[in-house]
Parts: structure tokens; sequence; C-alpha cells
């Protein structure tokens, strides 16, 4: 039986006007080919999500790129000519992906994680946006709008936060 693509599995056939969710998912094909599409739709997702947060002040700066590595590199079998091809991808076309392209992501994110998990989702999207020492208030709105997107409420995002930010404080790569 031949792999779903993300665009199918949502129900979308290619060339339906969602270049950008087309053109991550190519690249996280060539890097991770004997991933299951389940996998791939999730990394598809938490990358698109990544890439929101990060471009929410409208730059993408040193420390989050840094911060986006590492994370990256932590995905199994992701060799590094992946972790190079999904930063190029994202540098070029998360920017861009529409509110629609968005809601679908929400959705299939509530579909394959539960609460548990898209609280972890969550805490990697704050760790991102807290990566050059402080999360700019459009990057705490973007926070806000994928929390309640994710059934994560407020409160908890807020404590995720502030435990970050003092991680932040500790930590002598974010510290001038």
């Amino acid at each position: 039986m031949a792999d779903v693509g993300l665009l199918s599995w949502l129900g979308l056939r290619q060339g339906d006007g969602y270049p950008n969710l087309d053109a991550l998912l190519k690249e996280l094909r060539k890097a991770l080919p004997d991933d299951e599409s389940v996998v791939l739709r999730y990394i598809a997702i938490v990358i698109i999500l990544l890439g929101k947060v990060a471009w929410a002040d409208g730059r993408f700066n040193e420390g989050e790129e840094e911060t986006l590595r590492s994370l990256l590199t932590h995905i199994d079998r992701i060799a590094p000519s992946g972790v190079e091809a999904v930063c190029d991808s994202l540098r070029g076309q998360v920017p861009r992906v529409s509110d629609h392209e968005l809601s679908l992501c929400y959705r299939e994110l509530k579909a394959l994680c539960d609460l548990q998990e898209r609280r972890e989702v969550i805490r990697l999207l704050t760790r991102l946006a807290a990566a050059d020492g402080e999360t700019s208030e459009a990057e705490h709105a973007a926070l806000e709008t994928i929390a309640a997107e994710l059934g994560i409420p407020l409160g908890e995002l807020e404590t995720v936060e502030e435990e970050i930010a003092r991680e932040s404080e500790n930590d002598p790569r974010t510290t001038s």
C-alpha cells in the first residue's frame, strides 16, 4: 500500500493550493524516507508551528535557528542534511502558511496527540520563543493562539513560559 501524504490524509489533493505543506512534507520524506506517514505528519505540523512562533516577531534570528536545529537533531534517524533541508524549507515556506493550512494542522495535531502530548508541543514552542533570551509580545500572542487551538488553558501556557524563562536566565548561551 502506498504511503498516504499529509495532504491526502487531510482530504486534500496536491495542487489544491497548499504548496507550503507540500514543500515541507517533500523535504521530510527526503530526510526520513523510512518513517511512517503519521510520524511525518506529526513532525511537519510541529515544524510549521515552530516556524510560526519563530517568525511571529517578523524575524528568525540566530538563537532561534540554533534552538530549532537542536530540536530537529533529536528526531531519530534525521541526518544533518535533513536538518538543513528542513531549516531551508522553514526559512522559505512557513511564514507564508495560510490560516486555512494552520487550521488543518491544528485539527490534525489534536487528532494525533492527547492533551499531554499537546502540552509538550507547547513546551517546545515556548522554548523556541525564548531562545534569544526573551519572548516578544508577538511570540507570546502566537503561543496564546496556538495553545487555544490545541486546547491548552492560558494558565498552563503562562506556567510553561515562566519555567522556560527561569531556565533561560540560568543558561549562559542566552545571557549577554
